[in-house]
């Protein structure tokens, strides 16, 4: 008699949404997949955060940009701290290349529009914890169109030293308190030079210069 195969454990699955009835409703597709499971369900990335420092180690993340107190993006560094195996997985509704660009730079395994189709959803997950990526197809042909920009020359924006220090810093996920502590300056120092480095730059957001940082290769 051959023995029965072992059922594949299913892939848990953890949603981090501040809208409740969209956070209730993924997590019900998700359970609904015979591979799929979502135990835990978050409406911020502070809860989900201390969530994770439990017992309770998610193989994905889906993950909202525009959510309450830390932004999705601003967290992605946070949950690869404390977990390097955990694929993280944007939900949202932005499609401009300031935030795919930021995103996938800062370690994010896939970028999906909650336009997304369920099915689409479900299988999206099991990719990425196959080591693939994943995306939407709109999302894709931005990214496609966002590469070919590599090979425009770096421009200039006439960047100070300091500037280019401090730009740096936050592309790598520091918060201007730790920068000021790192570079032992003060907290109003680094906002002056922020000030500066947005008029150069012709951004108005953390998130829109580190964008622009990376995408134009500024550092």
């Amino acid at each position: 008699m051959v023995p029965n195969s072992k059922k594949q454990a299913a892939i848990n699955v953890m949603v981090v949404e501040d809208d409740k009835l969209y956070r209730e409703s993924i997590q019900e597709l998700i359970n609904e997949s015979e591979h799929l499971r979502c135990e835990k369900v978050c409406e911020s990335c502070e809860e989900a955060l201390t969530t994770m420092q439990g017992d309770f180690v998610p193989e994905v993340v889906l993950l909202d940009i525009d959510l309450p107190g830390m932004s999705g993006i601003e967290g992605i560094r946070h949950f690869m701290q404390l977990s390097p195996a955990t694929r993280i997985l944007m939900l949202t509704v932005f499609d401009d290349d300031d935030k795919i660009f930021n995103a996938i730079c800062h370690g994010a395994s896939g970028y999906l529009l909650k336009t997304t189709t369920s099915d689409d959803i479900a299988k999206f997950i099991t990719a990425v914890v196959s080591g693939g990526a994943a995306m939407s197809p709109t999302v894709a042909a931005r990214v496609l169109h966002m590469f070919t920009q590599y090979s425009v020359p770096r421009k200039e924006y006439g960047l100070t030293g300091r500037e280019k220090e401090i730009l740096q810093h936050l592309v790598n996920g520091m918060s201007k308190k730790h920068i000021a502590s790192h570079l032992h300056i003060s907290l109003f120092t680094v906002d002056t030079h922020l000030k500066n480095i947005y008029s150069k730059l012709h951004v108005h957001s953390q998130v829109d210069v580190v964008a622009k940082a990376l995408r134009e290769r500024l550092i």
